[in-house]
């Protein structure tokens, strides 16, 4: 959990700021190059804490939108985990998709999914149903991880699935996200979120924002660590 976040977990005999800055002043790589500042420690601790923060946060938003298919359309793990084989430079690898729903679920439910995604066709009744990625933000950019990420929307749509990609941010990085939208019907920010509410019928924006105090007293005291 973010409120348990350790800066300083992986150095031994390390609790706090004034230690580590004691540490790397008697590193020998870097006590002569005046790293011992408390400007270069919070630089380095805090890259640390904003890659977990990141992380976490991303599985937060893949958790919750998964226990919302689940409670929405009655879900088994099987169903919701669909995997696929995507080939990645000279290699298959098998990988899950964030969730799937069935054409035969969202007839049930009688969700059209043309008016969920203007890109779609109305013939949507045709395919397998909707094949989801879920980030909080892409700030990815390594080639690799976009290209399978790319690759995973191409095999989704080989198997009659509509790919989409929610991105619940707008501070994405531009480059991924104008090469994954040729692939994906990907929704950013307050079109992602639209989409959770008519899908689901829950508003996640709101529930967040009820739950703000909470948020933002937990990540006060893990700020204050550093």
């Amino acid at each position: 959990m973010i409120a348990d976040f350790d800066p300083y977990r992986n150095f031994p005999a390390v609790a706090d700021r004034r230690q580590f800055r004691e540490l790397i002043a008697s590193d020998p790589a870097f006590r002569h190059l005046g790293l011992d500042d408390d400007r270069y420690v919070r630089a380095r601790v805090s890259g640390n804490l904003i890659t977990s923060l990141h992380r976490k946060i991303g599985d937060m938003y893949e958790e919750v939108f998964q226990y919302l298919l689940v409670s929405t359309f009655g879900l088994s793990e099987e169903e919701l985990r669909f995997s696929v084989d995507v080939t990645i430079g000279n290699r298959i690898q098998r990988r899950s998709t964030d969730g799937v729903v069935t054409t035969h679920h969202l007839v049930a439910k009688n969700i059209d999914v043309a008016r969920l995604l203007p890109t779609c066709s109305e013939n949507w009744k045709a395919s397998s149903g909707l094949g989801f990625e879920v980030r909080s933000c892409y700030q990815i950019g390594d080639s690799k991880r976009i290209q399978a990420d790319y690759d995973m929307a191409l095999r989704l749509q080989s198997l009659g699935y509509v790919p989409v990609m929610l991105i619940f941010c707008l501070s994405s990085l531009r480059n991924p996200i104008a090469r994954l939208s040729r692939t994906w019907n990907l929704l950013q920010g307050e079109t992602a979120f639209l989409f959770v509410r008519n899908l689901t019928g829950f508003d996640l924006d709101c529930f967040l924002g009820r739950h703000s105090d909470q948020f933002k007293s937990i990540m006060s005291a893990v700020f204050a660590n550093f």
